[in-house]
């Protein structure tokens, strides 16, 4: 039903999207610029921590969630994100904005934190649990979680006695994170950061249960960490805190949700629809 109301969309437009990028995000605004994403990494190599206290407003939730969904314990996961954020002060130098956008390569240093036995047998029980015990997760849980108020402040002291300089504690909250726009039917989109010289950009989509997005081709590397739900791509199926790596020139017939679900993507704005 959702397809058919996507083709009927499509055809109510004056000109036919031709990228991926035509229905995902060519109304969206990003609030910030991929730049000054960029620009926050910067002050943190050169060693300002209220540059970190700022990027752990604006991305700590999501790697907080993905690393919930990989191994379902709500202390190990906290430890884990500042550990994420802790190593993002100490390694900022080495970011290398040619590779990776900065919420992408934040999130696979998310992913690289748990450890690969517990994430093992966290999709083994998914897989044996069954759908109905996924869909029950879906509904019972939000697609994207909190960690305790008093996480920020823990960096902060880590990072002050590490460095044996002055406690430097979060100011008030400056990041707005944008509203969920509909962007087709069934498709809602939050676009966190946009790259226009890359043509790259970093956002949130989420699927209403039963929708799907037309098959395209890969610009360029596509990265997808879901959070929430399960979503098939093709003729793989995807459960909470998985990964999929799209290589340029690569690409997916089909990609959609029975259950909907919630996924940080980072992609090209350049994919072309099939």
């Amino acid at each position: 039903m959702l397809q058919v109301e996507y083709n009927l969309w499509a055809t109510q437009h004056r000109k036919r999207p031709a990228t991926l990028g035509d229905v995902l995000y060519a109304k969206s605004k990003a609030p910030v610029s991929e730049h000054d994403w960029a620009t926050l990494v910067q002050s943190i190599a050169e060693g300002d921590p209220v540059a970190l206290h700022r990027l752990y407003e604006m991305a700590h939730c999501l790697v907080f969630t993905l690393i919930m969904r990989m191994i379902a314990n709500r202390e190990t996961a906290e430890e884990l994100t500042i550990n994420v954020f802790h190593d993002i002060w100490r390694r900022a130098s080495s970011y290398d904005p040619a590779n990776s956008t900065v919420l992408g390569w934040i999130m696979n240093q998310a992913r690289s934190q748990p450890n690969d036995r517990l994430h093992f047998q966290s999709r083994q029980k998914r897989s044996h649990d069954g759908d109905s015990q996924l869909l029950a997760e879906v509904t019972a849980t939000p697609p994207v979680l909190r960690p305790t108020t008093s996480l920020q402040g823990r960096l902060a002291l880590r990072i002050a006695e590490e460095t044996g300089k002055s406690l430097v504690l979060p100011s008030a909250r400056r990041w707005a994170e944008p509203e969920w726009e509909q962007v087709a039917p069934g498709i809602e989109c939050k676009l966190l950061a946009t790259d226009t010289e890359r043509h790259r950009v970093s956002m949130l989509v989420r699927l209403a249960p039963g929708a799907s997005y037309p098959g395209h081709t890969h610009a360029d590397v596509e990265e997808l960490h879901l959070l929430d739900g399960e979503l098939w791509i093709d003729e793989r199926k995807l459960f909470p805190g998985d990964y999929n790596y799209g290589a340029p020139g690569s690409g997916d017939d089909r990609v959609w949700s029975e259950t909907g679900c919630t996924c940080v993507l980072i992609t090209s704005t350049e994919d072309t629809l099939r």
